[in-house]
């Protein structure tokens, strides 16, 4: 029984969990837009491995602290890392925030996604 104003339950309040980021082979796309292109979906070892040999990986996904949080494990596992946020003004419009390597002479980046800054998908 409910009292006036009050809702009754229904038992399904319980809203699902967000999908969780997913890992991507990544590659900056061609031109001065600063877009990265996200490749084929791979998991947080492959992504490691990938960082390791120098090359870029994505992390994609909804929600920015997970796909941040996500992306700062995967680069730590490679080595003393630091944040940046988008290089628009050297890479372009389209540029991702990224965590890379303290150590200037490793190549690569882990991007994530934001709310408002994708990756693009790579053509199939």
């Amino acid at each position: 029984m409910t009292h006036e104003g009050e809702k009754q339950s229904t038992g399904s309040s319980i809203e699902p969990a967000p999908p969780s980021p997913t890992i991507h082979e990544a590659e900056l796309a061609p031109g001065a837009e600063g877009a990265v292109c996200r490749g084929d979906e791979i998991d947080f070892a492959g992504a490691v491995v990938r960082r390791q040999a120098g090359r870029n990986v994505v992390v994609c996904g909804e929600h920015l602290s997970a796909n941040r949080e996500l992306a700062r494990r995967i680069e730590t596992v490679v080595g003393p890392c630091l944040r940046a946020a988008p290089h628009k003004r050297h890479a372009g419009p389209r540029a991702l925030p990224h965590f890379q390597q303290k150590d200037g002479t490793h190549e690569g980046h882990t991007f994530y996604e934001t709310p408002n800054l994708k990756a693009k998908r790579s053509k199939p």
